[in-house]
């Protein structure tokens, strides 16, 4: 049935004689009008940011989702009252607190404010979207129609947005599962290492995100594969929120989108490292063995993930659903860790986190029994739509006396000084990660205060970044064609709002040779979360293990990322502040350039810091460089831009390039991020325009630069006298701030350079 009946009349706003009447109710956030069986709200959900609303059941209200930051500060983090920061579950939007008026246009009624106007015709339900200059984003939105799913009989509400079609348009930032940047559909599915998201950016220049009844059963929403001037929202339910975000570019989209959905905590200093994952560490000699092989051989690491040898020494996946006697589902396996507390403190001595694998289900039949009478257990229909990886052991996670129970079960792991968690296999519901995590996140609240939660799951959803999550792309394959698409993946999270991506360096199944494990931990130096695993069956991916080549390869690699530590955990930050994300594809900056709006097989790293990694056996490939001044990094090669090139790398190299107008913020090789600072902060410039960068430095550890103590160093280059400046500004004065500097200039002649003390305020100038 389709919304194009009469109007009914609910408020007063009459035309001269021989007009039809137009009409409206006030709300506290907008307007509500009614159109046949719909009520639509059209409302100022925050500031620079639209709600259209629609219910088949009365008076629209903005549905509670986990996807919305709320009002209330998480447990434990120490945070100010602040709503763009912060995330409960269940809550609605508070009051917008930017200004609107209800205005009339022609046939149209709607609201305006100092972003744009959301217009609709009441007698028909068309809708229009405008920016502040008055120019159409979505030039005819329709509430399309209500209907029955003929596969799962429920209902739906659809819209459609059409926009101008005298350009080509593309949509970004829905999620992976893709090898594109440009999407076409978002099917809101969680998957093994799949995780699509009911969101987008267009290049019409607005946003839009999908809130339906139920979080579990999200909208979705599909396009033409040739161009986006049709898209078909879907929601299942008999209500429908629609947030429309108009926004020029994806840096001003991502801002928007971050007060939406909230903040990503910053991970951990430790997780800018190298984290080492295994399945199959054997005992506790193990893995004293091959954490002296990584120091005897000076390759730097962060942490140890282990995998189901942590705490059973047989995997559950031949457990019957009523589960196994003796099945431990919380304990340490005392094959390797006899006596885990003064173990891992012994292992955080010497710079290893240990990072436990955790599964979404119980192997215990007495636990399993009590779950199951007291309806903990996840049931085949309950919360939505179950998908892939369901188990009839899965724990209900959504239901708050279950997290409470599970946060008490993991108390001994976290008191005995655990770092993490490895979250797998929890596809099970659509917002199983996110709950996951909040009684992960509240447990560490309530047993070690004040230190922040990490942890890395095979999917994830919107507001899941609020608790400080990271993300990895699931069980791949070990090959070239993987490897090639693994960036794509990455690149797509960062814009859906998921800034932590990783993956399996090395694949999980198969077997890389030497040469596709170095490129792939080449990669992995530009990712922001590197992280190598594998299968049971195959040799880990100790570097050691592919031979002496391959080995002072990755060593190279591995100090290369421990090198630009501090530059990634200052951009971690600014994605805290902004949403941006640290890793960012070729058309953010430079979104004018048709050679870059699907480009993934090279990227930045902030704006400036350029890689196109070796995504191939045998070492060659094109780079292109956009238009500027480029120079390869470290040496301070030229090359100029709006053109590509051959280049030939050697295995132990990686094609690096920075923009000019870029400032780079280095630390020392060290072993692990606990030894930084290790000597003076290496501030590179790379000359030719003027730059700014701002140094971040923090504890490292807890929630206390959420109110404020930090450092920040802001660096100027002053390219016309050559002249580097800095000031500093925050509390923190930690023993792991850096106290010297040294200046490196790159500018076609050559490299100059100076000493100094990072002072509060300073300056250099090289000639």
């Amino acid at each position: 049935m389709k919304l194009t009946a009469h109007l009914t009349v609910t408020g007063l706003i009459l035309l001269c004689a021989g007009a039809w009447a137009r009409a409206f109710d006030k709300t506290e956030q907008g307007i509500v009008v009614t159109v046949e069986q719909a009520h639509v709200e059209l409302a100022s959900a925050r500031p620079g940011i639209f709600r259209l609303s629609v219910s088949f059941d009365g008076n629209p209200k903005p549905a509670p989702s986990i996807f919305l930051a709320g009002s209330e500060p998480l447990m434990g983090d120490g945070a100010v009252p602040d709503s763009s920061k912060a995330g409960a579950p269940g809550v609605i939007l508070p009051a917008t607190k930017e200004s609107w008026e209800a205005v009339t246009v022609d046939d149209k009624v709607g609201i305006k404010t100092s972003s744009g106007e959301l217009l609709i015709v009441p007698k028909t339900g068309v809708w229009t979207l405008l920016d502040a200059k008055g120019e159409s984003l979505v030039a005819q939105g329709t509430l399309g129609i209500l209907q029955k799913d003929e596969k799962t009989n429920r209902e739906r509400v659809t819209f459609d947005l059409r926009m101008k079609n005298d350009r080509l348009l593309h949509l970004y930032g829905s999620g992976n599962g893709t090898r594109s940047l440009l999407k076409t559909e978002g099917n809101s599915h969680l998957s093994n290492g799949v995780a699509v998201v009911p969101y987008y950016w267009c290049t019409a220049g607005y946003g839009a995100l999908g809130v339906s009844v139920d979080d579990n059963s999200p909208a979705k929403w599909n396009a033409k594969a040739d161009q986006a001037s049709v898209v078909t929202w879907s929601f299942p339910g008999r209500t429908a929120d629609l947030y429309l975000m108009p926004a020029q570019n994806l840096y001003q989209e991502a801002q928007k989108y971050v007060d939406l959905t909230g903040h990503p905590k910053v991970s951990p200093r430790w997780a800018f490292g190298y984290l080492q994952s295994r399945w199959g560490w054997k005992d506790k000699a193990y893995i004293e063995d091959t954490l002296k092989t990584f120091q005897n051989d000076k390759l730097p690491v962060d942490a140890f993930i282990f995998d189901f040898e942590c705490y059973t020494k047989t995997p559950d996946y031949d457990l019957k659903p009523e589960g196994k006697p003796d099945f431990s589902d919380f304990a340490w396996n005392p094959m390797l860790l006899p006596e885990p507390a003064s173990q891992i403190a012994d292992y955080r001595a010497q710079g290893i986190h240990i990072i436990p694998i955790r599964k979404p289900r119980i192997g215990n039949a007495d636990t399993l029994k009590m779950m199951h009478d007291r309806g903990w257990i996840l049931a085949a229909g309950n919360n939505g739509e179950v998908r892939d990886n369901f188990d009839a052991r899965d724990i209900d996670f959504g239901n708050p006396d279950v997290r409470k129970w599970y946060a008490d079960q993991a108390r001994q792991m976290i008191e005995d000084g655990v770092a993490g968690w490895w979250n797998d296999e929890g596809e099970s519901v659509y917002t199983k990660y996110y709950y996951w995590n909040l009684a992960e996140y509240d447990a560490l609240a309530e047993f070690k205060p004040g230190r922040r939660h990490w942890s890395i799951n095979r999917a994830w959803q919107p507001g899941v970044e609020r608790l400080g999550a990271s993300v990895w792309t699931g069980d791949i394959q070990s090959d070239w064609k993987t490897l090639e698409e693994v960036p794509a993946s990455i690149l797509n999270w960062g814009l859906a709002g998921m800034p932590y991506g990783a993956c399996d360096i090395g694949g999980f199944q198969g077997s890389p040779s030497p040469e596709m494990l170095t490129r792939w931990m080449q990669v992995g130096v530009f990712l922001p979360v590197m992280r190598a695993h594998s299968t049971l069956e195959v040799n880990p991916r100790f570097p050691w293990l592919y031979g002496k080549e391959a080995e002072d390869a990755i060593r190279k690699a591995l100090e290369l990322r421990y090198r630009l530590v501090p530059f990634y955990y200052s951009l971690a930050h600014e994605t805290y502040e902004t949403g941006v994300p640290f890793m960012r594809p070729m058309v953010m900056e430079f979104p004018n350039d048709p050679r870059v709006q699907d480009m993934t097989s090279q990227w930045l790293m902030g704006t400036g810091l350029m890689t196109a990694p070796i995504l191939n056996e045998g070492g060659k490939r094109s780079v292109y460089f956009p238009e500027g001044t480029w120079y390869k990094f470290d040496t301070g090669e030229v090359q100029q831009g709006s053109r590509s090139t051959d280049v030939t790398s050697l295995l132990d190299a990686i094609p690096v390039y920075v923009r000019a107008g870029t400032i780079l913020t280095l630390g020392p090789v060290v072993q692990n991020t606990a030894q930084l600072p290790g000597g003076p902060l290496d501030v590179q410039v790379y000359a030719g325009k003027d730059a700014d960068f701002t140094l971040v430095e923090d504890d490292g550890i807890s929630y206390d630069y959420v109110n404020g103590d930090i450092r920040k160093t802001a660096f100027h280059w002053d390219d016309s006298i050559r002249t580097l400046t800095w000031k500093q500004e925050g509390s923190y004065q930690g023993k792991d701030i850096f106290k010297a500097i040294h200046v490196a200039v790159f500018d076609g002649n050559g490299k100059k350079e100076a000493d100094g003390s990072l002072d509060p305020t300073g300056s250099v100038t090289i000639k």
